[in-house]
């Protein structure tokens, strides 16, 4: 019953990166030959390709920096391609996070948390749907101290919160994004679903209700208020008998 949603909000992150890119470094164009290929390939999106021309430039030189989030930014866009085909892409979101923490390490860029955040949300979530039990919450606080209005890393804290028994703080944090961000949806979805499964149906009527104001159309939460509706018309009925 959990929902764990994709938005287009969340790639968004990748083409403000790639200005970002591009912006950071126009001067190191032509700096040599292989670099400057990696740029063009990875603004056409042949992440692949770019990947292969940034990571020349780190065979000769593993301290160009600029080739190096070109690079993350290239395993972040293969990464992406696979998810977009239904594919588990935590080999490439690996690779991806592997270069953002040395850039971490290094700290010579500047500009590139919220790209971080999203590439570490991502990993935790390919890598649960490989081992559900796998221990993902260190690298969840890390996405969102690097971007605290990455929802999605909010959200799956929750889930994982939620599935190791920890319902209290699981509802905290669901409570917490309906507050700081109302038109995400999925939080509605699966703090009703926690008040559901305890077997409080008011307060999941209430939020699941709440969210289908926003989204009146959304199938899951209409299915779903109603049936809490059914549960508490039932409830009435047996308790006025």
């Amino acid at each position: 019953m959990s929902r764990l949603i994709k938005s287009k909000r969340i790639f968004i992150h990748f083409n403000k990166a790639l200005c970002l890119f591009l912006c950071l470094f126009p001067f190191w164009a032509c700096q040599n030959d292989l670099y400057e290929k990696g740029e063009k390939t990875l603004a056409i999106g042949d992440f692949k390709r770019a990947a292969s021309f940034f990571s020349s430039v780190l065979d000769e030189d593993p301290l160009v920096m600029k080739a190096r989030y070109g690079l993350a930014l290239s395993y972040f866009g293969l990464a992406e391609e696979m998810e977009w085909r239904g594919e588990n892409a935590l080999s490439f979101w690996q690779k991806a996070y592997d270069e953002f923490r040395i850039l971490e390490r290094a700290r010579v860029l500047d500009g590139y948390e919220k790209m971080y955040s999203t590439c570490l949300f991502y990993w935790a979530r390919a890598t649960l749907s490989l081992d559900p039990e796998a221990s993902v919450l260190s690298v969840l606080d890390r996405s969102i101290e690097l971007d605290s209005t990455n929802y999605f890393s909010f959200n799956l804290k929750g889930l994982f919160l939620q599935s190791k028994g920890q319902d209290s703080l699981a509802q905290e944090t669901f409570v917490y994004i309906i507050a700081k961000e109302p038109e995400f949806i999925a939080a509605y979805s699966n703090l009703g679903n926690l008040y559901w499964k305890k077997g409080d149906y008011e307060n999941a009527w209430d939020i699941w209700s709440m969210g289908l104001q926003k989204y009146p159309n959304d199938p899951y939460l209409k299915t779903w208020t109603e049936r809490a509706q059914d549960s508490l018309t039932v409830r009435f009925l047996m308790e006025s008998l």
